[in-house]
């Protein structure tokens, strides 16, 4: 699917994974400065050795947090002459979360590392510039950093809060550990320094952890909404929860900023098994998809979502592969509609080989019940709102009567047209313009 992956959020990813690892290499140095391989650590330096690689788990932690959904961003102080960069309250709290759960998770894993680098050591009889010992030492290097990057990356998953962010964040951060470690020892051979070594393999440390928990987290979520118009045009936001709720208020998951029309919680998703619907909070200003006002409608693939002046897509994967299976058959309810369907409408379209439908100007297609009168109106209870301010709140029905499909006019203000004649009831034949106020729409039947 074109844009599924936010290029924006996996760079601020692996570049505050890359600055967790440089700022990271300070304590990890001046814990292992004049410490060498061949020398078994006092109890101080094993201490200072948890401590400091703790520290920079962290540091790595917190940073790839910060940048969560996006959340950084930079703006312009009136009193400097320089962009300076904001960090929401939110993001704060789960950058220090996440540098507690690291640097927790830390101890552990690199204490179990230690041991079975210091196993593997031993078990390939390792010696200082043998050459055989080399492929031991890369071994116990890269099970060391993988356990090491693993826990890290678990943190990472439950600084979010959300379960299905443990096993990403563990599978990312297993991957970009392997990567690190990797990179280590042939870091090391180039530079022929183990200060410049350790700076630059700690940094690509975090740099891998950053990116590729960034990446499974972007391969596998399964709906996100795009911004498409607005102050945060470009953003995304993945919807990893059960529920997400959108508004201005920073604890919001889809956080709206610098719109006064959108309302503190506007409005909220919820997901239900792979379905999700989205459901409007505010009490004046409204929330549209598709251009209709609405209260609780569910979400289809490429459904557009207006609050004030911010404007989204919603997309879903497991949408988007079932629209992809269903191209080449008939038009299902409300597909790009607002309103969701009643359990007669979903039974018109699937008993027969060619339901019948209104197809609105911008292409949307709303079928027309089969066994019951299909209303139309402004009022949200209509089978087919139509939001223009000159059509009536009950505006006109269509009801199938002995094969064919019937327009009745019911009472409106600004009438109800067939092509250029105003009617009040009339047969309709495929092809004919219906005219509700000035929302005009083709019949196929």
């Amino acid at each position: 699917m074109s844009g599924s992956i936010d290029r924006r959020e996996l760079t601020l990813k692996a570049l505050a994974g890359l600055l967790g690892g440089a700022i990271g290499w300070v304590p990890v140095e001046i814990a292992n400065h004049g410490h060498s391989l061949t020398e078994a650590p006092t109890t101080a330096q094993y201490v200072g050795d948890l401590v400091s690689m703790a520290l920079m788990a962290g540091l790595i932690g917190a940073l790839i947090l910060a940048t969560e959904d996006n959340s950084l961003q930079f703006s312009r102080r009136a009193q400097f002459p320089f962009v300076a960069l904001e960090v929401p309250a939110q993001a704060k709290r789960r950058a220090l979360r996440g540098f507690i759960l690291c640097f927790i998770l830390a101890i552990p894993a690199n204490y179990y590392s230690n041991i079975a680098f210091g196993a593997i050591l031993t078990a390939g009889g390792w010696e200082v510039n043998h050459p055989g010992s080399l492929f031991y030492l890369i071994l116990a290097r890269l099970i060391g950093w993988t356990l090491m990057g693993m826990m890290l990356g678990v943190g990472v998953g439950l600084s979010t809060l959300s379960l299905r962010n443990v096993v990403k964040g563990a599978a990312g951060g297993w991957i970009g550990g392997f990567v690190g470690g990797l990179v280590f020892d042939f870091i090391g051979s180039i530079t022929e320094s183990g200060l410049p070594s350790r700076f630059v393999a700690l940094s690509a440390i975090g740099l891998s952890i950053g990116l590729f928990i960034g990446l499974v987290q972007e391969l596998t979520k399964s709906a996100w909404l795009a911004v498409e118009a607005g102050r945060l045009r470009g953003r995304q936001y993945r919807l990893d929860g059960a529920t997400a709720t959108i508004g201005r208020a920073e604890e919001n998951p889809v956080g709206l900023f610098g719109d006064p029309g959108v309302q503190a919680r506007h409005a909220i998703i919820e997901r239900r098994g792979a379905d999700y619907s989205i459901r409007n909070l505010a009490v004046q200003e409204g929330t549209f998809v598709n251009g209709n006002r609405i209260e609780t409608v569910p979400l289809h693939d490429g459904d557009r979502i207006r609050i004030s002046n911010y404007e989204m897509s919603f997309h879903s994967r497991a949408g988007a592969h079932a629209a992809s299976l269903a191209t080449a058959n008939p038009p299902r309810p409300a597909a790009a509609s607002t309103i969701a369907p009643s359990a007669s409408v979903v039974a018109s379209t699937s008993a027969g080989a060619a339901p019948a439908y209104l197809a609105g100007r911008n292409g949307d297609r709303y079928a027309l019940r089969a066994d019951a009168a299909t209303s139309l109106g402004r009022a949200l209870d209509n089978d087919i709102v139509v939001t223009d301010a000159s059509a009536s709140r009950h505006h006109a029905t269509i009801e199938a009567i002995n094969g064919g499909f019937r327009l009745r006019d019911l009472g409106s203000q600004n009438g109800t047209f067939v092509g250029t004649q105003r009617v009040t009831d009339t047969p309709l034949g495929n092809g004919d313009t219906v005219r509700i106020g000035d929302a005009v729409f083709t019949f196929h039947g």
